[in-house]
């Protein structure tokens, strides 16, 4: 050790060398001296570079963590934008067999008012009818009660009796009037 200036170390160690063909001859001794300023210089040295890089690294992780995070929104964002023009598409789609459809109804609806009111039409026409006839069979009827009554009654002597039975026989067929 040296006396004024930084510590040293000392190194002893027999070099040796080899003739190639695996033998090895000793040399001498060897002796080298390191500063102890200088490992800890190269020591602190490596430490601060290790530090450096572990501090790099870590920003290279934060910035393409950051990255492939902004990847991953914009692929899902791309996803979100594929699935939502599937589904405009689908609903399009749907809207158009609706709109077909609810024409379809309408024209069938329309196809079977006409029908209801074709059918409607004839039979308040069949009903008129019927109504007609029985009318006129009431009349016809009624024209030969009279016609009898007549008669009975412009007998030589006059059947009232037999005028009567024939108005209470006619009154008991028909129905009370509602």
């Amino acid at each position: 050790m040296s006396l004024g200036g930084p510590p040293r170390v000392l190194v002893t160690g027999v070099a040796s060398r080899s003739d190639g063909h695996g033998e090895s001859h000793a040399q001498g001794r060897t002796h080298v001296v390191i500063s102890l300023a200088t490992a800890t210089g190269t020591a602190t040295l490596v430490a601060a570079l290790s530090a450096a890089a572990t501090i790099g690294s870590f920003l290279a992780y934060l910035y393409f963590g950051q990255r492939s995070n902004a990847n991953a929104a914009r692929d899902e964002a791309l996803a979100l934008a594929e699935t939502r023009r599937e589904v405009i598409v689908d609903l399009r789609a749907e809207v158009a067999s609706s709109e077909r459809n609810r024409r379809q109804l309408e024209r069938d609806a329309a196809k079977r008012i006409q029908e209801l009111e074709t059918a409607l039409r004839e039979a308040l026409t069949e009903a008129r009818e019927h109504a007609y006839q029985i009318q006129r069979l009431y009349a016809i009827g009624l024209a030969d009660v009279l016609a009898g009554v007549r008669r009975d009654l412009e007998a030589v002597p006059a059947d009232v009796e037999r005028a009567l039975r024939r108005i209470r026989e006619l009154l008991a067929s028909v129905p009370p009037a509602a």
